[in-house]
């Protein structure tokens, strides 16, 4: 009679220091997959240890966080893009591969509205907003190595969907005013030092904050040139700022059918390329009804001419949400 067949399992018995090595050499895009193999896995996944190999190895890459509002309640809900489960990966042309997802991050219990997002490295810092109806001092901080939040120094002034830009390292924000009162003093935080300081003759600030349209829905700024996706015409541009003018941003493959008619198309950079996010509406109103949101990874080329041209890396359906969701901000962090 042979042996029964050992079962595999899902926790193999090795040592630490091998499984940190393995972990290093993959992708993180799986790691909310291999999180959910085991404690151990989960712990060691968010260990200082693993990161700090990966840096010194050089295996940093970028990471695209998404935030959204989902019904019924107020508070924001953060995902991260990462590989599909228990799925054969299929090629595309050219030997690409598909099946991509968002899957759900910690989310803070309770957050300001109309605040602003931006990266430094592997932080996500949320600035300023409302807090019931008021402008916030308030600044968080979500740690994408460990998938947590805590708190930042808060600003010098109270501000209410500020704009936010990285400059040399440092976070410098400027403030929208309202009908009742002036436009707040730009200020910049060091994070190193911890510290916010209003911005002086002597300080090195943007002259202007042009870049910050990469807040708005439907532009995100790569290496100093700013994109969007021009609803009216269908097509992605890109800003020529010697000639001052939006140019036809051409596809050298094109976008899904499905994509023309979205709603909602949301850009980002994401590593230098451009990640584009985005739904197609039916016009239901009724939030009991779900949509699929879809996501793309365009490559940015510029050419001998002047011009600029992308090739769509993939693009896949990742995320089932109600009908009445919408999009908060997309940021791509460096982990």
């Amino acid at each position: 009679m042979l042996p029964p067949t050992p079962q595999p399992t899902s926790n193999p018995d090795l040592p630490d220091d091998l499984l940190l090595s393995c972990f290093v050499r993959v992708s993180r895009l799986y790691y909310p997959i291999l999180s959910l193999v085991s404690k151990s896995f989960r712990s060691l996944l968010s260990s200082p240890e693993l990161y700090q190999t990966r840096s010194q190895l050089d295996r940093t890459e970028s990471c695209l966080y998404v935030c959204l509002s989902l019904p019924p309640g107020p508070n924001p809900h953060w995902f991260t893009l990462c590989r599909r489960p228990n799925q054969t990966l299929k090629r595309k042309k050219k030997n690409k591969l598909s099946s991509m997802l968002l899957v759900p991050v910690t989310s803070p219990s309770s957050a300001p509205v109309r605040s602003s997002f931006v990266a430094v490295g592997s932080d996500i810092y949320e600035i300023g907003g409302l807090i019931n109806g008021v402008p916030s001092y308030t600044v968080s901080i979500f740690d994408c190595k460990s998938h947590s939040w805590h708190k930042a120094p808060n600003m010098q002034e109270a501000r209410d969907h500020p704009f936010a830009k990285i400059m040399d390292g440092k976070i410098y924000v400027k403030g929208r005013p309202n009908y009742f009162s002036s436009a707040k003093p730009v200020e910049f935080f060091d994070p190193k030092a911890q510290t916010w300081t209003h911005e002086t003759k002597e300080s090195k600030s943007p002259d202007d904050f042009h870049g910050m349209a990469s807040q708005i829905s439907s532009y995100c700024l790569i290496d100093n040139v700013l994109y969007r996706y021009n609803y009216l015409k269908g097509e992605f541009q890109w800003h020529d700022s010697k000639a001052r003018d939006w140019r036809h941003l051409k596809l050298l493959e094109g976008m899904p059918k499905f994509f023309i008619g979205s709603s909602q198309v949301q850009l980002a950079d994401f590593g230098g390329n451009m990640a584009v996010l985005w739904e197609r509406h039916d016009g239901s109103s009724d939030c009991n009804k779900e949509i699929t949101i879809w996501c793309a990874e365009i490559s940015l080329e510029r050419c001998a001419s002047k011009k600029i041209s992308g090739t769509v890396e993939w693009s896949d359906a990742v995320l089932k949400v109600p009908t009445c969701f919408g999009f908060v901000d997309i940021v791509s962090a460096t982990v």
